[in-house]
């Protein structure tokens, strides 16, 4: 009974190893590729578990911690990780290489440094400083490709700001059959009540980031077109959804203080239209928008780069904010636990922006983000409480999260001790067209 018992225990760590090893879509062992080098602070040592910050370090509105891992066989079972302050900072099962560890917002010149599962290669570190000279008094663009894009990458620093506007620029019609139990299977009229329940939170949600309606607009295009659009400039696009033949049903821009057409066909030539009148009129002087080159969704990408082709265009000089909220490499970043730091993401290559900024949010705030996306339909299972085989569904589900480590869930992802974005300068976007 014993060796069946054994026999059981260890195929399921087998299982959870394989599983686990399949979730990285890169090699865990190898170094992140960051070139941070002209922003170096200090090399220091670690002595004690301990480093000291230099005496300016407060000056920094973002710091980074470079460090090198090597493997700890615990981590293949057990989240590795290291504790600075009060702050978790995760790491992928089996990690190894270098690192690069959020420490901004720090109160204290001395850091201690706990870590489980996990060993340093070496003592030695680097820290990163970054001055971005960001107030949260400017006007603020945001552009979300689709109605939860905003909450999740930023809805901390927009709830702090005092001049924000959210353009959100696709219906997300199409994807995922949320609501297809309640519609017995009918992908038409579940995909039109996502698309209208999509259309309210974008309007709707950003109420509780204060942010005034009449600041917040749906652009309407079909989900997952903008890039198609971009490759078939003469030609209306189509949902992917069979019998939603009308865009306009998603478009809320009457209400808005950017004054907009209220109807427009689904065609490249209206998009581009659409942003360089909210360019023009707007004239932000800080655009928050995915970076194309590390977010694998292709409305972000395509979002984004229509942007900078109207920059170029219009000659407007802004701060550009980019984040990934699908990132390229693994759906799994941001590693770790709610309430976590938000570390540099893995990239196997090295991709442009100017500078480094992270955005702090404390418990209060990480609670009210956390309500913002309770509030987003999409984000939640709606159906949990309709039956008890979809609740023991759920858990199921959610164990076998547990045990992979493929807990993809944006609650953990977002509710964070910060946000991070990668800075660009207006004058610089040549080089992320390049893409």
């Amino acid at each position: 009974m014993l060796s069946y018992f054994l026999f059981a225990l260890v195929s399921i760590y087998i299982f959870m190893l394989f599983k686990r090893a399949k979730k990285y879509k890169y090699d865990v062992s190898k170094d992140y590729m960051y070139n941070l080098e002209k922003n170096v602070l200090l090399k220091t040592d670690l002595h004690d578990n301990s480093i000291i910050l230099p005496k300016n370090f407060k000056e920094y509105d973002s710091l980074f911690l470079g460090i090198t891992l090597s493997f700890h066989p615990l981590s293949l079972f057990f989240k590795p990780w290291i504790k600075i302050e009060s702050t978790n900072h995760y790491f992928e099962y089996a990690a190894q290489g270098k690192r690069y560890l959020n420490i901004s917002n720090l109160q204290d010149e001395k850091l201690f440094l706990i870590s489980k599962n996990i060993h340093l290669k070496t003592t030695e570190m680097t820290i990163y400083g970054y001055k971005n000279n960001i107030h949260l008094s400017e006007k603020i663009l945001i552009l979300a490709p689709h109605a939860d894009d905003a909450e999740i990458a930023a809805f901390g620093l927009y709830k702090q700001a005092q001049d924000v506007t959210i353009v959100t620029t696709t219906a997300g019609e199409s994807g995922v059959c949320n609501y297809c139990d309640m519609y017995d299977n009918n992908h038409l009229k579940q995909s039109l009540k996502k698309g209208e329940l999509r259309v309210f939170d974008a309007l709707c949600v950003p109420l509780l980031g204060n942010v005034a309606i009449q600041n917040s607009l749906t652009l309407g295009y079909f989900g997952g077109t903008l890039q198609w659009m971009r490759g078939h400039k003469n030609e209306q696009a189509c949902s992917f959804i069979k019998g939603i033949d009308e865009m306009n049903n998603f478009r809320k821009v009457s209400h808005a203080h950017i004054k907009l057409p209220l109807n427009v066909k689904p065609i490249y030539e209206a998009f581009h239209h659409d942003l360089q009148e909210i360019i023009t009129q707007l004239k932000p002087d800080i655009i928050i928008t995915p970076h194309p080159a590390i977010d694998s969704h292709p409305d972000h990408k395509q979002t984004s780069l229509t942007l900078f082709e109207v920059l170029q265009e219009t000659h407007h000089e802004c701060k550009l904010l980019l984040y990934t909220n699908h990132l390229q490499l693994s759906e799994s970043y941001p590693l770790g636990k709610m309430y976590a730091s938000v570390t540099l993401p893995p990239n196997k290559n090295a991709f442009y922006f100017d500078s480094l900024y992270s955005f702090a949010l404390d418990k209060e705030l990480q609670i009210d983000k956390f309500f913002a996306l309770e509030s987003i339909h999409d984000l939640r299972d709606s159906l949990l409480f309709i039956s008890i085989k979809k609740s023991l569904k759920h858990l199921n589900k959610m164990i076998k999260r547990e045990l992979t480590g493929k807990d993809k869930s944006y609650y953990k992802r977002a509710v964070r001790a910060n946000e991070l974005f990668f800075v660009v300068e207006s004058k610089n976007i040549e080089k992320l067209l390049e893409i």
